[in-house]
């Protein structure tokens, strides 16, 4: 995933400059990894914390940062976006104990759980607002899916 998001910089790069084949001038600015492209990149399985120093550099203006919450069994390691100094919105927490990631979408204090990955494979999908979030469908392993209709009731967030 890292590679990717390095690929559509270099793409965006090029596209900004009007040509597809010269490289950077010394003094010329990269273009900065978009907000989409932390989202997406976060959201990749394969995502680790070892690049975001790597991403801070080509992006000071908007990267990720990581932080561990929690105590005992109820550990969870959370990645954000960082704005400069700023936190900005939870992207996914991730429990320590049993592996679940939880995904999230939405500024900083808004944000919403839109997907839950078990480590057994099993992914589900959420939709409506924080808080109020319900489990619309179930992604197995074996590739069999189960929805849920919109009616159902909203789902408590267990990671946040």
């Amino acid at each position: 995933p890292l590679f990717a998001v390095a690929m559509q910089q270099q793409l965006a790069q090029r596209a900004a400059r009007g040509d597809g084949h010269r490289t950077r001038s010394k003094g010329e600015q990269q273009t900065p990894v978009t907000e989409a492209i932390l989202r997406k990149y976060s959201a990749d399985r394969r995502a680790r914390q070892e690049h975001f120093p790597w991403l801070e550099r080509v992006s000071p203006a908007l990267c990720l940062s990581t932080g561990i919450r929690g105590l005992g069994s109820r550990r969870f390691e959370f990645w954000r976006l960082q704005r400069g100094d700023e936190p900005g919105g939870l992207l996914r927490e991730r429990s320590l104990q049993r592996g679940t990631i939880w995904h999230f979408t939405g500024e900083a204090g808004a944000e919403r759980q839109v997907r839950t990955e078990y480590a057994t494979g099993e992914v589900q999908l959420f939709e409506g607002e924080k808080g109020a979030e319900r489990l619309v469908r179930t992604d197995f392993l074996d590739g069999a899916a189960a929805t849920r209709p919109a009616s159902a009731k909203p789902r408590p967030n267990l990671g946040q």
